[in-house]
């Protein structure tokens, strides 16, 4: 072999790159689902077949994608959500690498189906693995986007290979990811159907409630809804005058009761701004001061934090699912008083 140095193929770099983009089941509908909440959608149905082994499909009824937007859909870092780098720091939407599609249509056949509102009909678009168009015809629909993924992971071998294997405990992170959206996602219908041959499962489902709770009394049930106990901020004392108020907590915690929590952390749920993550510290603090008054069990958690946008980084994984904190310090401890307020509270009732 030579050892001189050449660019490898522009195709080979869009398929590796993809594949450290798009990792699993998970991130695929992930990508999906932010896409159409990004487009004003207020109904998302995600359908499921096989467990995703045949087809992966999302349908919003947000504003759809205009034709002059078409042949960029697509392409690798093409995005309307930011101009430059700067645009980062005040970033509103889920979505804003122009990477998702892109690297979907590197993994899988991908179908478009959209029509934005400024147009009579819609537009069927199929995608090669480049992510240029291929097919472009006129058809019925509705305003709003489908997109479907068929043979996923089909041009990484492997990858294929261990997705069929591993299939019913890929689908079950997906389910745990999608149950996220379905809990932050306020006045939005979700659900989520896997079709089988012998019966379609409707898995989750939500009624575009106003508030969380309400959210959650529908995946979970009225009875774990009842039984949480409202999060409220509470500063450390020695800290009121040091930091200002850029925090904000919105959150529900099980009771420390006996049986109150979980045998493991499978309801657990983090946000920052509304976006999905895993905060680490935080995820220690939360179940290391609930062991204080329950030590054999979980909590259930949701807890979105709210904070100024230049104050964190969520571009720091492809999935987005890392973040950086300025005084994440400060923010540990904030959350470790109001949870130890809420439960030392609560067990001394």
């Amino acid at each position: 072999m030579s050892s001189q140095i050449k660019p490898i193929n522009k195709l080979d770099v869009h398929k590796i790159c993809s594949g450290q983009v798009v990792l699993n089941l998970a991130t695929a509908v992930k990508e999906l689902i932010e896409n159409s909440l990004d487009a004003g959608a207020t109904s998302v149905g995600i359908k499921l077949k096989e467990f995703g082994k045949d087809l992966v499909e999302v349908t919003d009824n947000g504003s759809g994608v205009h034709p002059d937007n078409f042949e960029g859909l697509a392409l690798k870092h093409h995005t309307s959500k930011i101009k430059d780098f700067a645009d980062l720091t005040s970033v509103e939407t889920f979505g804003f690498r122009g990477e998702a599609l892109s690297s979907l249509c590197a993994l899988s056949d991908v179908t478009v189906t959209t029509r934005h509102s400024s147009q009579e009909c819609g537009t069927k678009l199929v995608f090669d693995h480049t992510g240029n168009i291929k097919l472009k015809v006129p058809v019925a629909k509705q305003v709003g986007t489908a997109v479907t993924l068929s043979n996923l992971f089909s041009s990484l071998p492997v990858r294929h290979k261990e997705f069929h294997r591993n299939l019913k405990k890929d689908f079950g992170k997906m389910i745990q990811v999608v149950t996220g959206y379905c809990l932050v996602a306020t006045q939005v219908k979700l659900s989520c159907i896997n079709q089988t041959k012998s019966m379609n499962n409707v898995l989750l489902s939500t009624h575009g409630s106003n508030t969380v709770l309400e959210n959650i009394s529908c995946i979970y049930g009225s009875k774990q809804a009842n039984s949480l106990l409202v999060l409220k901020k509470v500063i450390p004392v020695d800290e009121e005058n040091d930091i200002p108020n850029i925090f904000e907590l919105d959150g529900y915690i099980s009771s420390c009761d006996h049986n109150g929590g979980r045998s493991s952390k499978d309801r657990q749920f983090y946000f920052i701004n509304s976006r999905p993550c895993e905060p680490l510290k935080v995820i220690k603090t939360v179940n290391e001061v609930y062991h204080q008054y329950n030590q054999n069990q979980y909590p259930f958690v949701y807890l979105n934090i709210t904070i100024a946008r230049a104050e964190v980084d969520i571009n720091v994984t492809p999935d987005k699912r890392q973040i950086f904190l300025s005084n994440e310090n400060y923010l540990v401890s904030i959350i470790k008083v109001s949870n130890s307020y809420l439960l030392f509270n609560y067990y001394n009732l």
